[in-house]
């Protein structure tokens, strides 16, 4: 299986970025909260987003388990020759590659219209905005290695049936000549 080697390495690649992605959300998150109890403190805050407990970029957190279960499952796919979890594998990179590009320009448009405000918020939404590039690439390249993956599948599974499927006939008639 040619193509299924290259969806196992982006498959695994995409796994590293997904937990790269989720360590730049907790690193976020952490400045975040620390920001908030010093604005806290001066008293010009909203209570409320606090108490919520969300922040801008929490949505990183959901797009990190989705992009590391979907890793999980084009590995297994190609493991075990699962076309279905290949094909899985395939529906997630083809949305990834619009998700992720969106982000991507979405947080370089932020990053360019506020400037030097929040120095270390900015230096990890930088961060996290190069990452989804990185996933992105990796989504459409991926995409296209799982597709031609699911035919090597095909075609392995076809050539297993016609296999077992003579081994059958020969063994139903090597019975069958030894009666009179």
């Amino acid at each position: 299986m040619r193509y299924g080697g290259g969806v196992l390495c982006l498959a695994l690649l995409q796994l590293v970025v997904g937990l790269c992605i989720l360590g730049i959300y907790e690193k976020y998150k952490k400045a975040w909260y620390r920001q908030f109890a010093e604005e806290a403190e001066e008293g010009d805050v909203n209570k409320l987003a606090y108490v919520d407990g969300t922040t801008p970029s929490d949505y990183l957190f959901y797009i990190s388990i989705f992009n590391n279960v979907f890793s999980i499952f084009g590995l297994a796919g190609i493991i075990h020759s699962l076309k279905e979890l290949v094909l899985a594998f395939f529906f997630f990179n083809a949305i990834q590659t619009v998700v992720a590009f969106h982000y991507f320009v979405d947080v370089v448009a932020n990053l360019s219209l506020r400037g030097g405000i929040w120095e270390t918020e900015h230096k990890m939404e930088s961060s996290a905005a190069a990452f989804m590039f990185f996933n992105f690439a990796l989504s459409l390249v991926a995409a296209t290695f799982a597709v031609k993956a699911v035919d090597e599948i095909k075609v392995r599974q076809r050539e297993e049936y016609n296999r077992l499927a003579v081994l059958s006939d020969n063994l139903q008639y090597e019975a069958d000549n030894d009666k009179p």
